[in-house]
């Protein structure tokens, strides 16, 4: 079976929020974005996600992988692989079919290690938050 390789390797960055920008909403996108800033919302897609050391996230993020080396304040659900380096911290749920965790990186949460992913759908409740649908 082929290895699954990270798609920042081989596609240029298409979007980048700046340490020092704020930005709230939902976040779908196509390619490789990197997030150094403050973003509070949910992130939705099947590429890459870079999350700065200087950034925080607030919301559950649904992508194909995941790089995180800031911190997260939501679920993470990848297709096919998180990596969590020294510098990150998440406070949430990991769901993935990989998990790579370097010295040092925090998960104050639940670690999900799933070879096959469910569909995976973001849940509305009745008070507004959202969470994780399996």
């Amino acid at each position: 079976m082929k290895k699954a390789e990270p798609s920042y390797n081989d596609r240029e960055i298409r979007a980048f929020l700046e340490e020092g920008c704020e930005f709230d909403g939902k976040l779908n996108f196509s390619g490789v974005v990197r997030l150094n800033g403050r973003f509070h919302g949910d992130i939705d897609s099947e590429d890459t996600l870079i999350i700065g050391e200087t950034a925080t996230i607030e919301g559950n993020i649904r992508v194909g992988f995941a790089i995180v080396g800031g911190k997260v304040i939501g679920d993470i659900m990848t297709k096919h692989c998180t990596e969590i380096l020294a510098t990150g911290i998440i406070e949430g749920s990991v769901t993935s079919p990989a998990l790579i965790s370097h010295e040092g990186a925090q998960l104050h949460g639940h670690m999900n290690v799933r070879r096959e992913m469910p569909n995976l759908s973001l849940v509305a409740s009745a008070n507004g938050n959202q969470s994780v649908s399996l």
